[in-house]
């Protein structure tokens, strides 16, 4: 019995085997079993620009003049918050992917205005795209722009960028917000700006902070051989206001219902003797996180 079932053992596996060959000379391949609990990750692009909600989840101090959105005037760089009533100009956003493996084909970047301040309501200006390069080649950044004509009422406005790729390993930096408002003190220096809840239906309650937070330059690659560290500030303390300067809100806080707008009122009053450019951060807040903000700089001759 033992020689018999070690024949037909080896007349099975001869089976098997004769199988094994015909569908290998057939082009059959065998069904893809995979034992690995976690199967490899897929690599996706990271298209991303100055993302100040972003940052600010993560803990880290911003400021609201975007450097990542520009306005001209024809070739000229002008001031977002100086523009001219009815006068056609150009938006540009510069855009970036920390993926080193994946681009972005045809990016759609969209394009939005609002009134100077926080929450206050968005008004579409249309959608641009651009071809986005992985990190390191000479198309990253890549530029989107857009032709817009302001309103025909005077005013401050502020410049919003969504991206919009068709897959993203990270979809929460992708809105980017540029509110600047430059002027010289009249003792005190003094602006306004809006405050909305265009969110829902619940009142909301707005409190704010003030900070002195600037991008820190990037520091020349010929520093690095002198052994400085060329990191900009990692740090996730924001630099108050300089000893010497006033700042105040009027109201100091906000109550909110749904779809009111309400003006703020800032005056900022420089130490003495000071002279140069201050620009002062201020950020509003409500239960559930940031609500917008608005970067203030004066400037003294």
């Amino acid at each position: 019995m033992s020689l018999l079932k070690q024949f037909w053992e080896f007349l099975l596996k001869l089976l098997a085997f004769i199988v094994a060959l015909f569908r290998y000379l057939l082009g059959l391949k065998k069904r893809a079993r995979c034992a690995c609990p976690n199967p490899p990750p897929l690599k996706k692009p990271d298209p991303f620009l100055y993302c100040q909600y972003f940052l600010m989840a993560l803990g880290y101090p911003v400021t609201w003049d975007n450097p990542d959105i520009f306005v001209f005037e024809g070739l000229v760089l002008v001031d977002p918050h100086q523009l001219k009533a009815n006068t056609q100009y150009t938006v540009v956003a510069r855009v970036w992917n920390s993926s080193v493996f994946v681009p972005v084909i045809h990016l759609n970047v969209a394009f939005f205005y609002l009134s100077f301040g926080m929450g206050t309501q968005s008004h579409a200006i249309g959608t641009s795209w651009t071809d986005l390069g992985v990190k390191g080649l000479a198309d990253c950044p890549a530029y989107a722009s857009i032709y817009w004509t302001t309103p025909a009422t005077l005013g401050h406005y502020c410049i919003q960028v969504l991206l919009e790729p068709p897959d993203d390993s990270n979809w929460l930096n992708n809105l980017g917000q540029r509110n600047i408002f430059v002027t010289q003190p009249q003792s005190p220096a003094v602006f306004s700006f809006s405050v909305g809840n265009h969110v829902g239906p619940r009142v909301r309650n707005v409190r704010f902070t003030i900070d002195a937070y600037t991008i820190p330059p990037l520091l020349a690659c010929d520093d690095r051989r002198a052994g400085i560290d060329r990191t900009r500030a990692v740090s996730k303390v924001a630099p108050s206001v300089p000893e010497g300067w006033t700042v105040v809100l009027t109201p100091g806080s906000l109550q909110l219902a749904q779809g009111e707008e309400q003006q703020v009122q800032a005056e900022i009053t420089p130490p003495p003797g000071f002279s140069g450019s201050m620009p002062i951060n201020v950020t509003g807040w409500d239960a559930n996180g940031p609500v917008g903000g608005v970067t203030l700089t004066v400037e003294v001759p």
